[in-house]
């Protein structure tokens, strides 16, 4: 299944609810950007910006909204890493059936929904398949006996997930240095926007002190001194952004530089 065929089942899937229970709201033009970049692969929300005319945060806050839609479209709980396996699964677990005429008709959960149909006119026709070739290709007559599990995402490391090969980097490199850290830390805190999430992709403790080291693009480098640091006021004095191209090519450096930054706060 190509990328284009999955976006046009996940337009008219998300069209035909949005039309029957949630007032006409479908994807935008950025949501089938990320989905398309993350089908093929590309799956560090700084790569997706910079590929794009967005700021990576953007593109984080919007393709949050669009796993969300997916998840309850699907009903499975989408990710970036897992897209095109939740696609597959979906796909064997519903009777979708897509004509040439650019009409779509979905038997969901047991709810027929045929009656909604949905003109794909924005959508080339090699993006609509017949049934027979949708089902050749995702439901073999044959198929090998496997185990039914998520696609594992691309940088695995000691148990730990990771978007991009420099992340990887870092992470190795923290290790050597033995030192405590955290990957892909969530906290929760008070911002001058009231309470939010955060994400740290690395929060590290080094001589009795708490640090953040982020693995951004260049272009983000240029901006952190715009922003404000909410972790500050809990001790978190420190956030350093390192350019990713730095990271892969060198992360002992990048990883003694930060560490030697943090010791003089």
């Amino acid at each position: 299944m190509t990328v284009d065929e999955a976006l046009a089942i996940a337009l008219a899937m998300r069209s035909i609810i949005a039309e029957t229970l949630l007032d006409g709201e479908g994807l935008n033009d950025v949501q089938q950007f990320i989905f398309r970049q993350c089908w093929q692969g590309r799956c560090s929300y700084p790569q997706i910006a910079e590929a794009s005319n967005y700021d990576d945060e953007y593109i984080k806050s919007v393709a949050a909204k669009l796993w969300k839609q997916l998840s309850g479209v699907l009903d499975e709980k989408v990710k970036k890493s897992n897209l095109q396996a939740v696609f597959k699964r979906y796909l064997r677990r519903n009777s979708i059936i897509l004509h040439r005429t650019q009409e779509i008709e979905v038997n969901l959960n047991g709810a027929n929904l045929s009656g909604a149909t949905l003109n794909l006119a924005n959508l080339s026709s090699e993006a609509v398949l017949h049934a027979k070739t949708l089902e050749s290709e995702l439901l073999p007559e044959n198929p090998p006996e496997t185990n039914s599990y998520p696609e594992a995402p691309k940088y695995l490391w000691n148990g730990w997930h990771f978007d991009c090969e420099a992340q990887l980097k870092i992470a190795e490199a923290l290790d050597r240095a033995n030192v405590l850290f955290f990957p892909n830390a969530k906290a929760r805190l008070t911002t001058s926007d009231g309470r939010e999430n955060k994400d740290a992709h690395f929060l590290v403790f080094h001589q009795g002190k708490w640090g953040i080291l982020e693995v951004v693009s260049p272009d983000r480098i240029a901006k952190t001194g715009e922003t404000d640091n909410p972790f500050e006021p809990h001790g978190i004095s420190l956030i350093h952004c390192c350019d990713y191209n730095q990271c892969n090519e060198d992360g002992d450096r990048v990883v003694r530089e930060f560490l030697e930054l943090l010791t003089q706060e």
